[in-house]
């Protein structure tokens, strides 16, 4: 058998001394390569039970079975260390060794398992096979000598030097290649971990130029971007990064442009407000002459009320001095001082009934003139107007009658009886013409009764109309209060969306 490791290719390890450093260190040439090829034929039955041992000690430690879910895992695993054993005992440490080393190393990393359980480990299982190599040893010596030449004459003082001496080596050379495949394992395992802490660190590093980056973004600079070794380094949170500034960028610009159309659609909105806050200030102005016109008409509605009552009491009262001078003629021949003072009391019932006329015809005329501004409420009214109007001339001119009648009685006086039967003809005609006075002043309180209850409604409607058209008036001046609000809010929004630069 050849030295170890000669003839054969190196097999770098990183930052791990070459294989050839550690063989020349721990004296593992081919005299102890010859050694371990000596001890394989002889060896499975020891490591096939002390792997057994050992692996029955794992099964009581929750912290290391807790790595072999179930019997075959386990099975598998001690199979293949019999085999790895197996290769250390040919003294072979080429690049097939290391690189099942190197496994057994990363995988060990990969698991987490700590180097003290590792180095724990090998410590029980190298007692194991050390116990037993010793014991088989020994008790083979033992035997060797136990005969009954043996018994009388003893094993040599030499061949119990060489004897300890072969079995000191083996152990020897066996420990040497268990700690070399030790050192090896825990070297591509704190490799592993440096590559990983090297790795942190990068990522450590890119993490940082991200958080970097997002804090320029979230300061409003969305020209940030990342160098390429960052992207190489951490490419999901490279392009989470890019995702984020990208949708970010899409927000900002949504926000722009929505705050845009808001400040536009709230000044358009603020424009018609005060536009109809002006049109309902000006209906409600033209409602309020409305109100104080049907006040008005409604005051005046109920002074016509109150004069054709008293033109109507007044009548009633033409028609009992006319019954009563009717009664009284037969006495105007006895004193013409009677008959002066009936015909003075004619002429003044005249003039009452000239100015309750005339009176009448002036209010038939406001009437007709308030009928008019009402419109197409007024129609009614304005017919009752005109009646009463044609009625006050009738009246004016049956007054006009009874004033030529009396002027007729003063100068026929002297005449007696033909003045008397003259006297009681025009009582007669008085009292028909009072009489239609009287029904056409009774119709006129009627009628304007109506119209009292009509304007009254009329104006009740109207200032509801008024309170109505203020409180839209209220709330339109609040509408335009909160545009401008709006307005102003969307005018901040824009600044503060106007900070980010997009890229």
């Amino acid at each position: 058998m050849g030295v170890i490791g000669q003839g054969q290719k190196e097999v770098p390890l990183g930052k791990v001394h070459s294989i050839q450093d550690r063989l020349h260190f721990l004296e593992l040439d081919a005299q102890a390569a010859d050694i371990l090829a000596h001890l394989r034929p002889s060896m499975p039955e020891i490591l096939e039970e002390s792997l057994s041992e050992f692996y029955a000690r794992l099964e009581t430690m929750p912290e290391m079975a807790k790595f072999f879910p179930n019997k075959e895992m386990m099975h598998t695993a001690q199979s293949r260390q019999l085999a790895h054993w197996q290769t250390i005992l040919t003294g072979r440490f080429g690049p097939d060794y290391v690189q099942d080393v190197m496994r057994i190393g990363a995988v060990h990393a990969q698991r987490g398992i700590a180097p003290r359980w590792y180095i724990g480990g090998y410590a029980l299982l190298l007692s194991g096979i050390f116990h037993k190599l010793i014991k088989r040893e020994i008790l083979a010596f033992y035997k060797q000598h136990k005969g009954l030449l043996g018994a009388l004459v003893g094993p040599k003082e030499q061949e119990i030097e060489e004897a300890a001496e072969q079995l000191a080596t083996q152990i020897a050379t066996l420990a040497r290649a268990a700690l070399l495949d030790m050192d090896l394992s825990i070297s591509i395992y704190l490799e592993k971990l440096q590559e990983e802490k090297a790795r942190a660190d990068e990522e450590r590093s890119a993490l940082e130029q991200i958080a970097r980056a997002i804090d320029r973004v979230a300061a409003g600079d969305l020209e940030a971007s990342l160098s390429a070794d960052v992207s190489e380094k951490s490419p999901l949170l490279a392009k989470a990064f890019h995702n984020l500034k990208n949708g970010f960028g899409g927000i900002v610009s949504e926000i722009r442009q929505a705050s845009g159309l808001v400040r536009e659609s709230a000044a358009s909105i603020n424009k018609g407000s005060s536009s109809i806050l002006y049109q309902s200030e000006e209906q409600v102005g033209s409602i309020r002459k409305i109100t104080d016109a049907t006040a008005a008409l409604e005051t005046s509605i109920s002074d016509v009320a109150g004069e054709t009552g008293a033109a109507e009491n007044a009548v009633r009262q033409c028609v009992v001095a006319a019954t009563r001078g009717s009664t009284n003629i037969g006495h105007v021949q006895e004193t013409m001082v009677e008959i002066r003072a009936a015909w003075n009391t004619i002429s003044e019932l005249v003039d009452t009934i000239q100015n309750i006329a005339a009176q009448t015809n002036f209010l038939a005329l406001n009437a007709n003139v308030e009928a008019t501004r009402a419109a197409e409420m007024g129609r009614g009214f304005s017919v009752v107007a005109t009646a009463i109007r044609d009625l006050s001339v009738k009246t004016t001119e049956a007054a006009r009658q009874i004033a030529s009648c009396a002027r007729q009685s003063e100068t026929m006086i002297c005449n007696g009886d033909r003045a008397v039967n003259f006297m009681m003809s025009d009582l007669k005609e008085i009292g028909s013409g009072i009489t239609i006075v009287s029904d056409a002043i009774s119709k006129i309180n009627v009628e304007m009764g109506k119209q009292e209850i009509s304007v009254k409604e009329t104006h009740g409607e109207a200032e509801a109309l008024r309170d109505l058209t203020e409180k839209t008036s209220n709330m339109t001046r609040s509408t335009s209060l909160d545009c401008k609000d709006l307005t102003e809010r969307s005018d901040k929004m824009v600044g503060l969306v106007s900070n980010f630069t997009l890229s």
